[in-house]
């Protein structure tokens, strides 16, 4: 009998000492597998950015497409407008829209080195989008917003600019469920 709680001792301490060891870690692995990417224009991306047209939605005529593209351009319009006034704060509601076609919430922010320009999300208690400090309003699985544009030609070296051009980056970061980022 004693010999049997033996035996049975051994092979439950073998056992034990086979599961603290052989614990199936790795320390590397190389597997090929195919990935399928398609490109996409703006307007028909994950992230899709669209010129915001609408009945009431007067600055579609600020944005647009071109190859695949979104352009803002605030230089001239077909109803003779050539720019925004000098020493004034100019904003553009419902710009272009943003939708999240993708498969999880995201948090949206812009950056760029425009002085004096401010994206925001078209909505009265909103605060603007620029920089990941600011991308606190999430985008839900298939909603969309309207983004504005304000124009703040009060600040920087705008008396000795007539124009500015550069680009913007839109940030779309999947949300963390548990309200991290």
């Amino acid at each position: 009998m004693q010999r049997r709680k033996f035996v049975a001792g051994l092979g439950s301490l073998a056992a034990a000492g086979a599961v603290g060891i052989g614990t199936g870690a790795f320390t590397s692995v190389t597997a090929d597998r195919s990935v399928s990417v398609e490109v996409a224009d703006d307007s028909s991306a994950f992230l899709t950015l669209k010129q915001h047209v609408g009945q009431s939605t007067p600055n579609d005529v600020f944005s647009s497409h071109e190859d695949g593209e979104l352009v803002l351009d605030f230089d001239e319009t077909a109803i003779g407008g050539q720019g925004v006034n000098r020493d004034a704060v100019t904003a553009f509601d419902n710009v272009f829209k943003l939708e999240n076609h993708g498969t999880q919430p995201v948090n949206v922010w812009f950056e760029h080195d425009l002085p004096g320009v401010t994206f925001y999300r078209f909505d009265p208690n909103s605060n603007s989008f620029d920089g990941p400090e600011n991308a606190k309003i999430g985008l839900h699985v298939g909603a969309h917003m309207g983004i504005g544009v304000e124009i703040d030609t009060t600040v920087g070296d705008w008396d000795s600019v007539d124009q500015l051009s550069g680009t913007v980056t839109i940030h779309a970061s999947a949300e963390d469920p548990t309200g991290g980022t």
